[in-house]
C-alpha cells in the first residue's frame, strides 16, 4: 500500500459542509413556514360566502388596528325601538360595524382607521338582523345631544358618540350622553 497524504477517511464530511447544508434547511423551512402563514391568513380571515355591505367584508376576526366604539338609540314616533343584539355578526364571520348586545353599543373594528358611517351600521343592519325601522321618513339625527345637518351617509361615527335617530316626534327626554363601561 502506498500512503498519500490524501484523507484517511475519504467519507468525512467538512465542518463548513453541514453548516451550509443547516443553513439552507433553516431557509427553506423560513420559506415554507412564510407561505403557510400567508396562505392561512388569506384563507381564513375573509369568509367569501358573505357579500361586503358597502365596501365592508365579512371577516372571521375582530380587529384592533382601530376599534373604537359609539353608542345608538332609535326612536319612531316618540317610542324607543330597541338595536338588536348580533347586527353585523354571523355564524362564521362578522362585519366592522357590529353589536354584541342589545345596549346600543355599536362596535367599530377595522384593520385600518377610517370614517365609518351610521348609513354604512344601518345598511348593515337591513342585511343581517331584524328590527330595523321602517319609518319612510328621513330622521332627524342628534349627535351627544345636538342637531346635525348631516343624513344617514354622511353622519361619522366617533368614540363614544351618543346618537340618536329620530323618525318622527322628538322624545322628550332625548338622550345626550351615554356612560361606556370602563376599559370601551
Amino acid at each position: 500500500m502506498t500512503s498519500t497524504k490524501k484523507d484517511k477517511n475519504p467519507k468525512a464530511v467538512k465542518p463548513s459542509s453541514n453548516r451550509n447544508k443547516f443553513i439552507a434547511l433553516g431557509v427553506i423551512a423560513a420559506i415554507i413556514a412564510g407561505v403557510a402563514y400567508v396562505t392561512y391568513r388569506s384563507d381564513n380571515t375573509v369568509d367569501t360566502s358573505f357579500a361586503s355591505i358597502d365596501g365592508i367584508p365579512c371577516e372571521t376576526q375582530e380587529y384592533t388596528t382601530f376599534h373604537i366604539h359609539a353608542h345608538m338609540d332609535v326612536f319612531v314616533n316618540g317610542q324607543h325601538t330597541p338595536i338588536p343584539a348580533l347586527i353585523g355578526l354571523e355564524n362564521t364571520c362578522l362585519y366592522w360595524l357590529h353589536t354584541h348586545t342589545p345596549d346600543g353599543i355599536v362596535h367599530i373594528e377595522s384593520p385600518k382607521e377610517r370614517d365609518f358611517t351610521i348609513g354604512e351600521f344601518f345598511d348593515i343592519w337591513k342585511s343581517t338582523r331584524n328590527g330595523y325601522p321602517t319609518a319612510t321618513n328621513e330622521p332627524e339625527i342628534f349627535v351627544n345631544g345636538n342637531l346635525v345637518s348631516t343624513n344617514l351617509n354622511t353622519t361619522k361615527m366617533n368614540a363614544h358618540d351618543e346618537i340618536v335617530i329620530v323618525y318622527g316626534d322628538v322624545p322628550q327626554n332625548m338622550p345626550t350622553f351615554y356612560q361606556f363601561p370602563e376599559g370601551d
